[in-house]
């Protein structure tokens, strides 16, 4: 029996569904491709539900996954509410979908039409369709940015989330929103002005605020960056401003990295009057930006940077959760690297010697991997594994059974053995049967792909930390850094009074 797919995913182009969340758009695009399986007779094998939003395949794990399978061969047919959803990236993305399923003869399946890779005019058609798919993204994006520029330029406040010291509020009798001064937080935003303008440093206003306990919005504590976030803002002096951070991508081992860059100088980006109030006078705001700006500026990092820590980016504090950072004693005590809470201020942790922390990491590993060992050889997957193949198997003869009693009763009511009333009632009988056969195979093949990731994991996991082990005295630090991120997710570290240190290690192991 040919077997096919189902790939679904949300557009945020959608028009019909633009107030819909993702999976009540999604259930209502299954609900369409369910309808075109069943009037055609299409054997669903698998469903994909692609939730991340992205236009390349790199940012989009599901169609990754869809694509090795249908490059193999495997389905006969991928049913899609339209082309669109299979790609709106870059050239290379739709080329690359576009030879997948002409090389795997996999024919790509809409409510509208069938296209079929073998033939040369729906090859020409799909690759078209794809075309025009990118264009049409490329004129919605330019159409979403050209208004929220205007909206920006009316003053109006575009952002989903206020920034601290305002709450977000409705325009009445217009489309847009704009802020109002929080009650409680546009104190707290003149206080550190005001503490600024006085010549307190960024560090000083943080361990002022956390020390008199006033929370940040969300209640964790005030850091030197984000008061600096705060004191560039030109939001609290009654402006909007619009292109002060951009996308920059890159190609990175063959794959296209995004990131963020921000502007820093108010000349390298657009403002805009706002018509929400000010909590800083313009004057106070371009003095704090002229303190700033005299302020010795932090040393540029050297091109020939080397990591010193070994541990940079796992190791956290297990009192307050933050991260464990790396610093060192002064030259009169020996410019010794010392590991300490970066939260030291508010947290009791004590700080340890560097060499220390890694020699109790380290053996911390090794004993992780001795019990690890022994319990892969005692448990393992491998009875569960076959155990969740035969209900698989069991789950497909049973689903061929109830598909050939609903065929034997479309040719009953042919016959006119069976009334349409009777035909009816049994044909909604069998397919809530087939749809809870569906469901209960499809959860088991989701635990066994689970199982099989997680035995395949194992296999891995293991001699990548013996590798770790045997080599790390020879390791530079950045790749001890890099092999233990792929070992561990994180690490945890305490020092007590008593100076007895606590490591707890959290491997990537998968779960089921």
């Amino acid at each position: 029996m040919e077997q096919y797919v189902k790939y679904l995913r949300k557009s945020r182009f959608d028009r019909d569904y633009a107030e819909l969340s993702i999976e009540e758009t999604l259930k209502r695009h299954e609900a369409i491709l369910d309808k075109l399986a069943e009037d055609r007779g299409y054997h669903i094998a698998k469903t994909y539900y692609e939730v991340v939003s992205g236009e390349s395949i790199a940012a989009r794990p599901e169609i990754q996954k869809m694509l090795e399978e249908v490059s193999l061969g495997v389905y006969a047919g991928v049913l899609v509410v339209d082309v669109e959803r299979l790609a709106r990236g870059n050239g290379a993305d739709q080329a690359y979908i576009s030879q997948v399923f002409q090389f795997s003869g996999t024919k790509i399946i809409t409510p509208l039409k069938v296209y079929d890779p073998s033939n040369e005019f729906d090859e020409e058609y799909f690759e078209f369709g794809l075309f025009m798919s990118r264009r049409e993204y490329k004129t919605i994006n330019r159409r979403l940015v050209r208004g929220r520029d205007s909206s920006a330029a009316e003053g109006k406040y575009i952002n989903s989330i206020a920034p601290y010291g305002y709450t977000r509020v409705k325009l009445p009798n217009e489309k847009g929103y704009t802020l109002e001064p929080h009650p409680e937080e546009a104190g707290v935003i003149q206080t550190i002005f005001s503490l600024f303008l006085n010549h307190a440093g960024t560090k000083v206003i943080a361990n002022y605020l956390n020390d008199h306990q006033i929370p940040t919005r969300h209640g964790d504590l005030w850091t030197y960056s984000t008061i600096t976030n705060i004191i560039t803002n030109p939001i609290y002096m009654g402006k909007i401003r619009r292109g002060w951070s951009k996308q920059v991508k890159s190609i990175e081992n063959g794959q296209v990295k995004k990131r963020i860059k921000r502007h820093k100088n108010m000349e390298e980006y657009q403002l805009f009057n706002g018509l929400h109030p000010a909590l800083v006078t313009e004057e106070q705001f371009m003095r704090a930006q002229e303190l700033r700006l005299e302020r010795r500026p932090a040393p540029k990092v050297k091109d020939d940077f080397e990591l010193q820590n070994a541990f940079a980016g796992l190791l956290y504090c297990s009192v307050c959760g933050k991260r464990i950072g790396r610093s060192t004693t002064s030259q009169s005590r020996g410019s010794v690297p010392r590991l300490r809470c970066v939260n030291a201020r508010n947290c009791h942790n004590s700080s340890a010697d560097y060499k220390v922390v890694e020699k109790e990491i380290i053996t911390a590993l090794r004993t992780w991997l001795d019990g690890y060992r022994v319990k892969i050889d005692t448990v393992g997957f491998a009875d569960e594994i076959s155990e969740q193949n035969l209900l698989l198997e069991k789950c497909g003869q049973e689903l061929a059974k109830l598909e050939q009693q609903l065929e034997n009763a479309f040719d009953l009511v042919e016959q006119g053995i069976y009334t349409p009333e009777l035909f009816q009632e049994r044909r909604e009988k069998l397919n809530a049967s087939i749809s809870r056969l569906k469901e209960q195979r499809s959860g088991i093949s989701l635990y066994l792909e689970r199982l099989q990731s997680s035995q395949t994991h194992q296999s891995n996991l293991i001699p990548q930390t013996e590798a770790l082990l045997e080599s790390y005295d020879s390791m530079t630090n950045q790749e001890r850094n890099d092999l233990l991120k792929v070992i561990l997710q994180k690490i945890e570290y305490q020092k007590g009074g008593d100076g007895e240190i606590v490591i707890d290690l959290y491997p990537r192991l998968p779960h089921l």
